[in-house]
């Protein structure tokens, strides 16, 4: 492994050295499983360009740059930005050209969350608690490129260093995400937001078709007829929970579907599925599909990745591959 790359991960505090040894490549399931959800990732981006070709998406281009909307900078960004989505889409359905899309979706995703989304600007008053919408899909971007290239067969001694390298990236990933979850969670405790845990429910009904509003009534009542407070208590726990597990490797057989079957309620509630949509946009800021549905995403990632490890999770498989022990890194006891 390059010295710089083994220096950057002390310095965030990843002690985890992969084998001297390599195990042999991925199980061919999981491959098959890497590939779906790396097309799946993809076909969101595609989503994600068509909402970027919107007037409306155009418009608020200009609003960012202070320009007329008829203003020849506005349209070099906004179709800039259509093309850049298309690019980045067409190389994750393909699964060609992986490294170059991997470090201009960094790019493009890092510049979009501090310029464009200031870093989340969370607001417990209006239900802005996570980081954003660019953190998540960078995580699965790294994900989504990783599990490509264990996937790859291993032919030369520089295949083995690049595999050594891409699980050091995993490890980082997870812990990434278990960062985010936990940034997310501490913001959920603010009394403003657990006193209002309903109220973003019902505005996420605003535009919606009839049969959207009725489901996220049901779930409306049931809160408000057990206890509003409560789930709001249990939405903040359940957080916390899987943060720790995300950051521990513990328990993720449970844990991961639990942050699972989490990210798709609140995908399906307070974001309605990331609706509505119509002309080209969404009902979720930068006309994205839906921030939760990106969660669920990784947490797949990350139960292929697994296989739903028992007890210890990933310090089981750590253990394995450090004494070097003929298994794939999805292998359990």
């Amino acid at each position: 492994m390059p010295k710089q790359t083994q220096t950057v991960f002390r310095w965030l505090g990843f002690n985890h050295r992969p084998p001297r040894h390599l195990p042999p490549t991925v199980t061919p399931m999981q491959a098959r499983m890497f590939r779906l959800l790396r097309i799946l990732f993809g076909l969101i981006w595609l989503f994600d360009t068509w909402t970027a070709s919107s007037g409306v998406n155009k418009l608020a281009v200009a609003h960012f740059l202070g320009l007329p909307f008829s203003s020849w900078p506005v349209h070099l960004v906004g179709n800039g930005i259509v093309l850049l989505d298309l690019y980045i889409a067409l190389v994750l359905l393909s699964g060609k050209g992986m490294r170059s899309a991997l470090w201009i979706g960094i790019g493009y995703l890092t510049f979009m969350w501090i310029v464009v989304e200031h870093g989340g600007g969370f607001n417990p008053a209006n239900g802005g608690t996570d980081a954003g919408i660019a953190p998540p899909y960078l995580i699965a971007m790294i994900l989504t490129y990783t599990c490509w290239r264990i996937s790859q067969p291993l032919s030369t001694p520089t295949d083995h260093t690049v595999r050594d390298h891409t699980l050091l990236w995993i490890h980082a990933a997870r812990n990434m995400l278990g960062f985010l979850w936990a940034w997310d969670a501490l913001f959920k405790w603010h009394p403003y937001f657990l006193a209002h845990f309903v109220r973003y429910m019902a505005e996420a009904q605003q535009g919606q078709p009839t049969w959207l509003v009725d489901y996220i009534q049901v779930w409306i009542n049931a809160i408000t007829h057990i206890d509003p407070l409560l789930f709001g208590l249990l939405a903040a726990a359940t957080e916390v929970t899987v943060a720790w597990s995300l950051l521990s490797g513990k328990l993720l057989r449970y844990l991961l579907p639990i942050g699972m079957v989490f990210s798709f309620t609140i995908w399906s509630t307070a974001e309605a599925f990331g609706g509505p949509y119509s002309n080209g946009q969404t009902g979720m800021p930068g006309n994205m599909f839906g921030n939760a549905v990106i969660y669920m995403l990784i947490l797949a990632y990350f139960m292929v990745l697994y296989r739903w490890p028992r007890y210890g999770g990933v310090r089981e498989m750590e253990a394995a591959l450090a004494a070097d022990e003929p298994r794939d890194i999805g292998s359990h006891s």
